[in-house]
């Protein structure tokens, strides 16, 4: 799994028969899988499929039904949210969650607070991260003077700030230009040079197929397919299920 230079890897993420139902409805169904430390991870599925639902229960936001997850190890499938994200676990969300009462260095140094309990080290901190995504020249801007692009980024540097070593990125790119895509591209790649592990659920397949070393596809909460971009691309039951021929072929 992933790059010929990280099979060695050990998993950071491990999720073993997970399973959540809503009103009777499976959203998902005895979920297995493993995650490598310093990964590019794709999660993948038409809408329904159950990858939100998936993103919800390794950040802690919803319970499991049954299974375990675990996190360097570790059993966590019964800890809050703030313990995973303590742990390690940063998530974004599909529609970027930012204090529109804070400027956008703000927005930034709660994620550091979480670790750092000086003002001043918070903001150095969050200002260092800004700088790295180019958003250091509006840092005393209001959120909602941003664009979309930019607007995304920010919530990722608030995932930042709280020094993950997982990153849980949904639809980081939905409403993004092409040269915003590729910027994100950019930065995603850069992240995993530094050692942050990153799952991105996305619907834009050449995106998804470009930056992800490793795909897992989820169809009505079941995952029925794993492996590198090119041979989920090839997947007959993949391309059946989800992608169709005119995907596969990008």
């Amino acid at each position: 799994m992933l790059r010929s230079d990280g099979e060695h890897k050990e998993n950071i993420l491990e999720l073993h028969d997970v399973t959540k139902s809503f009103g009777g409805i499976n959203a998902l169904q005895e979920v297995t899988l493993n995650i490598k430390r310093g990964a590019i991870v794709g999660l993948i599925g038409p809408n329904g499929a159950g990858k939100t639902t998936l993103f919800n229960m390794i950040s802690g936001f919803i319970p499991m039904d049954r299974g375990e997850i675990r996190f360097n190890q570790r059993n966590i499938g019964k800890l809050y949210p703030y313990d995973r994200s303590r742990l390690g676990i940063g998530r974004t969300f599909q529609l970027p969650k930012i204090f529109t009462n804070m400027n956008v260095l703000g927005n930034v140094m709660i994620g550091a607070l979480q670790n750092v309990h000086d003002i001043k080290k918070a903001e150095s901190k969050a200002m260092e991260i800004l700088k790295e995504v180019d958003l250091e020249s509006f840092a005393h801007s209001s959120p909602g003077e941003l664009p979309i692009a930019s607007r995304k980024k920010l919530e990722i540097c608030r995932a930042l700030a709280t020094s993950p070593s997982l990153l849980l990125l949904d639809e980081a790119i939905s409403g993004l230009t092409p040269k915003e895509t590729l910027e994100m591209i950019d930065l995603i790649r850069k992240l995993s040079d530094k050692g942050v592990t990153v799952l991105i659920i996305e619907h834009v397949m050449k995106f998804i197929m470009n930056v992800s070393q490793w795909l897992i596809v989820l169809h009505h909460g079941q995952k029925i397919a794993e492996g590198k971009p090119q041979e989920i691309a090839n997947n007959e039951i993949v391309v059946n299920a989800y992608l169709g021929k005119r995907a596969a072929q990008c």
